[in-house]
């Protein structure tokens, strides 16, 4: 994928996705009886991911915490050496968290007593080039991450697509008010309420979970990963007046 971010999208709309209600107000001082036609629009935006986010971990156990620090400082600054390698900007590194505390152990009489220090540094690292994504994976844990997280495969831009459904959306409702009007035999008047509903987006999958100790040193071939498609849904409700 270039540096531009690109997207492959499919819009879906759905055909009377609520069944709409004809309902008429009661007279006020200021209006006269007014009938209405109330419809919802549903539309599903879909396109494939164009950013893969990893969070990679080092963490070291001691009984001293400097030494600790030293050795989790020296691992990272390696880690972080290998992601500019595969070609990542600074802008696209972030620092999650960073870590130092005590570890415990029970005596013989079951008090705790501090028996050293657990440090940890985590940077979650941003993939543009998803064909790069499982070379990434493969240089951190090669270059000591004891831990990562991901991909999380993401769209860059989700305010686009979020938009692109809600137009679909109401267009889909517009379309809706015609039918049910001609079927009805009423002519649609002017729009009296448009309600744009939060766009749905699907729950994240849970990530991949890699740690260095439980497996044999990685080998310079990169993981194979698809990022696959999201769909996104928008909600948006007309009210008409009719007559």
């Amino acid at each position: 994928m270039s540096g531009k971010s690109q997207f492959i999208i499919g819009i879906v709309v759905s055909s009377f996705v609520f069944s709409p209600v004809l309902r008429a107000q009661e007279p006020n001082d200021a209006k006269k009886d007014r009938r209405t036609l109330t419809v919802q629009g549903q539309a599903k935006v879909s396109a494939i991911p164009d950013i893969a986010t990893l969070s990679v971990e080092v963490s070291r156990d001691g009984a001293d915490m400097d030494p600790v620090l030293a050795q989790v400082r020296q691992q990272m600054n390696k880690v972080l050496e290998a992601v500019k390698a595969q070609g990542i900007a600074e802008k696209d590194v972030r620092t999650e968290f960073f870590q130092v505390h005590p570890k415990y152990e029970q005596d013989k009489r079951g008090n705790p007593r501090p028996v050293g220090y657990t440090v940890a540094n985590q940077v979650s690292v941003k993939v543009r080039d998803l064909k790069k994504t499982g070379k990434v994976l493969t240089a951190v844990l090669n270059a000591g991450a004891t831990r990562v997280d991901g991909p999380e495969f993401e769209i860059d831009n989700p305010q686009l697509l979020e938009r692109q459904a809600l137009a679909a959306a109401t267009q889909e409702a517009k379309a809706q008010a015609e039918a049910v009007a001609v079927a009805a035999g009423v002519q649609l008047g002017d729009i009296l309420t448009i309600t744009p509903q939060n766009v749905n987006w699907p729950m994240p999958r849970r990530p991949l979970m890699m740690r260095a100790m439980a497996m044999p040193a990685a080998s310079d071939a990169a993981e194979p990963l698809s990022a696959g498609e999201q769909t996104l849904t928008g909600y948006v409700t007309l009210t008409y007046s009719i007559h």
